[in-house]
């Protein structure tokens, strides 16, 4: 830096605006990768809560729906016959 400001004075300020951004792009990766990692942990504590207190996942409530929905239609066509 010292070399280029003999020749151009004002080129101080491309080196520190490069050292700023590129601090603030490596500061917002890191604190993505943190977040990140605590949603992913926050998910796995949610799940395991779920299955603590039995509470059915979202593909079962989908067979029993579909369970239903068949002894509906089965119920209705019954009682056409």
């Amino acid at each position: 830096m010292y070399e280029t400001m003999k020749v151009y004075p004002l080129s101080w300020a491309y080196f520190l605006s490069f050292i700023f951004f590129t601090a603030f792009a490596f500061l917002n990766m890191i604190i993505g990768i943190v977040v990140n990692v605590l949603e992913e942990e926050r998910q796995k504590d949610r799940k395991k809560a779920r299955e603590e207190r039995g509470e059915p996942t979202l593909m079962e409530l989908q067979k029993q729906l579909v369970e239903i929905k068949q002894l509906l239609h089965k119920q209705k066509n019954d009682g056409q016959l």
